[in-house]
């Protein structure tokens, strides 16, 4: 692919990746403030709980419409039959890239978890503040998440080495 091509997918790909990312954002502050807010769930907890939200919404838009990578939740494996198995067995394990995906989201959890900890526990600031720290939390580990993302798990050779595996 010639630099310019690869260039402008790249620049695409960022730009569906933050749109994705406000949707991320619209869901997990609403989850957020409903359990910290509403349900009086401790800040860590309910950010981990809304975080995951998101979480989830982000792997299927941005599988499907972000990089369009077919990548599998699961990878098979099929052990043939011999002494010990008369039929065989299909084996199903999470996929490297699925597994990637979890870890890059869990370290940008981290980072997220960390910023709002920090600035609303620890330099109290009210609830009413708790969108300011959100949004301060969001962009550190955005920058992790989408470093991780187009690094690591929606990489376009990863289609080509997953395409045995089962969603």
């Amino acid at each position: 692919m010639d630099p310019l091509r690869k260039y402008k997918k790249s620049v695409a790909h960022l730009i569906k990746f933050m749109i994705v990312g406000a949707v991320n954002f619209g869901v997990d502050y609403g989850v957020l403030t409903l359990l910290n807010v509403v349900l009086g769930v401790p800040v860590a907890v309910a950010n981990t709980v809304s975080y995951t939200c998101g979480l989830v919404n982000s792997f299927f838009l941005n599988r499907y419409w972000t990089f369009k990578i077919d990548i599998s939740f699961f990878s098979v494996y099929t052990l043939k039959p011999g002494r010990m198995l008369k039929k065989g067995l299909r084996i199903r394990f999470l996929s490297a890239a699925f597994l990637k995906f979890i870890f890059v989201n869990l370290v940008s959890l981290g980072v997220n978890t960390l910023t709002v900890f920090i600035l609303v526990d620890m330099y109290g600031l009210t609830l009413f503040h708790n969108l300011a720290a959100k949004l301060t939390a969001t962009v550190f580990s955005f920058v992790v998440n989408f470093a991780g993302s187009k690094l690591l798990v929606f990489r376009e050779d990863a289609q080509r080495r997953e395409g045995d595996g089962e969603a």
